[in-house]
């Protein structure tokens, strides 16, 4: 259980630019590749322990990020083939498809798959992931930028309204989530001065968080 978020947050910042540096690379070491794959794990776990211990939005672990998604085109890969993942997947086909925050942070913490590639004439920094679970049927890809936003809008989270008993089910809302529903604005991103809402207006809101549970 994490009782001081805080430095978890601001490790998890730091990883986000680390990750945004190393996308811009034009050549990756050895070394490099260790790095990545390190603060990617690093960051996931981060947001896992952070979701569990109560420390963000009650709304994070459901916020959907966008993925690519490549059907499998013949055999599952197995143990070893996943050195040669793009032999088993149509890597030209892509469709478009998405996954919660819990289901992107069990994705790449459970990953029997996981590469990444810099930026290059073919296009943006790439990961591509998939768990045990997924790989007979398809295999993701997402670029740096879109995780490195992600640990950024964690690492950056502040919870500014709180309701209901103190244990794991209290509700949450972050500064994002004000932003997001119309109620505040960036003065800059990611702080909000003018977050005052009256409780109607929050369960307006947020009617799935808010709605059935009594003012106390």
């Amino acid at each position: 259980m994490i009782s001081d978020s805080v430095p978890w947050r601001e490790e998890l910042l730091k990883v986000a630019i680390a990750l945004e540096r190393r996308a811009e690379l034009k050549r990756w070491t050895t070394r490099t590749g260790f790095l990545v794959e390190r603060d990617l794990m690093v960051g996931m776990f981060t947001i896992r322990r952070l979701i569990e211990s109560a420390k963000t939005s009650s709304l994070l672990s459901r916020e959907r990020v966008s993925f690519g998604m490549h059907p499998l085109t013949g055999r599952v890969p197995g143990i070893y083939d996943r050195w040669a993942y793009w032999e088993y997947y149509d890597m030209d086909s892509k469709r478009q498809t998405e996954l919660t925050v819990q289901e992107l942070v069990s994705l790449f913490i459970h990953s029997f798959v996981l590469e990444f590639y810099p930026q290059s004439e073919h296009g943006p920094a790439t990961i591509w992931v998939v768990s045990d679970h997924d790989r007979h049927k398809w295999l993701y890809s997402i670029s740096f930028a879109r995780v490195a936003a992600l640990f950024r809008r964690v690492g950056n989270e502040d919870v500014i309204y709180m309701e209901g008993p103190l244990d794991q089910t209290i509700t949450r809302l972050s500064q994002h989530d004000y932003v997001d529903a119309g109620l505040a604005q960036y003065d800059p991103y990611p702080f909000v001065e003018k977050r005052a809402a009256s409780r109607d207006t929050l369960v307006g809101a947020f009617p799935s968080l808010l709605g059935g549970r009594e003012h106390a």
